[in-house]
């Protein structure tokens, strides 16, 4: 799987750091892409259909 970089300022790294060390931000990142690329995929065909 290809990979991609992500910058985040400092403050909000030690932030998620240290409020949820157990969690895989970058698990939240993909699946918040995936998430956006669907609603656009989705909006894009109803546009070609005249529904927006």
């Amino acid at each position: 799987m290809p990979k991609m970089t992500v910058s985040v300022p400092n403050e909000l790294l030690a932030r998620l750091r240290k409020s949820h060390p157990e969690i895989n931000w970058a698990e939240v990142v993909r699946r918040g892409i995936i998430k956006k690329v669907e609603e656009l995929e989705k909006f894009e065909e109803l546009k070609s259909r005249g529904l927006v």
